[in-house]
């Protein structure tokens, strides 16, 4: 059965989710109106619709029934790829953001001091276009860590899934399986919490938090001590995900921050606005997402995803990136950057291409 069957078949309407969540505020009074909308309609006719959701989870998590609006949108997302609608005018950049990662900054490389590689380092496209210098830290980590541990810079594809053109998705699967072959590596450490949730579709290939590896290994010695107190944001690719997000408090709390918990977190997580490439079809409803989340934090915003750390920055947010806390001792200076435009983001994923393709000199 659909969700969308499920929605129109078990919804009692209690409202719960419709209260929590500013996409199903603006677009329905209750469930079974929007599925009914996109049920009974060809999706085509308003597209905008089910690409504007965030498919963070929350509504499942709410649903006494665990109905997810998000699954009924993705599956009309789907739909829509299947039949060869080119989606949204505005998910060209998608597009191309996609044959970026495949083509300019797509490599694999084993552990460039030592034969092989058990382990593979998997930062994301987003850490490596927030901060190069933060990945290759990590990746010294790691090596000393973990010997011997290889690299894989690309997409986890998840933008490309979330827009529903499984197809394409599975190519960029195939292409980091294949990599994983050829490197001979058994293992991924993901550096990112959307990839972390997303490379889980590889089979056969078990997937590990960088930030469960540092809590087990421990922090490095040159990660400074501190004081600052902050309000931590989950992921909602994390939502369902305790080990990943115990671990990162516990780095936390090793360092000697102190965190004051949301009112929404962990399980019950807020989406930072980013997710399911919603502001690609409705920009003014995701800066409003993120505007609530925001409100919500009473101290600066400690994130472990560097889309939700840019995210925060785009409305001026003193926010800060957990790896910039373990590796960076100047992050403080840093509380309030611009976000990273297009080009820039593509400049230091570039950057960092040519340094591992140089075994990291200069670092």
């Amino acid at each position: 059965m659909s969700e969308i069957d499920r929605i129109l078949e078990s919804c009692i309407e209690c409202g719960l989710c419709v209260e929590e969540c500013e996409f199903l505020k603006q677009t329905c009074d209750s469930p079974k109106d929007l599925a009914r909308e996109l049920g009974d309609s060809h999706p085509s006719e308003n597209p905008r619709v089910p690409y504007s959701c965030n498919l963070c989870d929350l509504c499942e998590r709410l649903c006494p029934s665990e109905l997810n609006l998000g699954k009924a949108c993705l599956e009309v997302r789907h739909h829509l790829a299947s039949e060869g609608y080119c989606s949204l005018r505005s998910h060209q950049a998608v597009a191309e953001d996609r044959e970026w990662s495949l083509s300019n900054f797509y490599l694999a490389m084993a552990d460039p001091d030592l034969d092989g590689c058990d382990s593979v380092f998997f930062p994301g496209c987003t850490l490596s276009g927030y901060s190069p210098w933060l990945v290759v830290r990590a990746y010294e980590y790691l090596k000393a860590e973990l010997p011997p541990t290889g690299i894989i810079l690309a997409c986890c594809g998840n933008p490309t899934y979330s827009l529903g053109q499984e197809e394409a998705f599975q190519i960029i699967l195939r292409e980091i399986q294949g990599s994983m072959e050829r490197l001979g590596a058994s293992q991924i450490i993901a550096a990112c919490p959307e990839c972390y949730h997303t490379l889980k579709y590889l089979e056969g290939l078990p997937v590990v938090s960088l930030y469960e590896v540092v809590a087990k290994q421990g922090l490095p010695e040159t990660t400074p001590a501190g004081e600052a107190v902050f309000s931590l944001h989950d992921s909602c690719s994390t939502r369902y995900e305790q080990s990943l997000q115990e671990s990162v408090r516990e780095l936390v709390r090793q360092m000697g921050y102190r965190i004051e918990e949301m009112e929404y977190s962990r399980d019950m997580t807020r989406c930072c606005g980013m997710g399911g490439m919603a502001a690609y079809a409705d920009p003014r409803l995701a800066n409003k997402v993120t505007r609530k989340r925001a409100r919500e934090a009473k101290h600066d915003i400690l994130t472990y995803c560097a889309s939700c750390r840019e995210a925060f920055a785009m409305l001026g947010k003193p926010s800060t990136h957990v790896l910039d806390l373990i590796f960076n001792p100047d992050w403080e200076k840093e509380r309030r950057p611009q976000p990273k435009t297009r080009d820039q983001r593509r400049e230091n994923q570039a950057l960092l291409k040519s340094q591992f393709a140089a075994g990291l000199k200069g670092g």
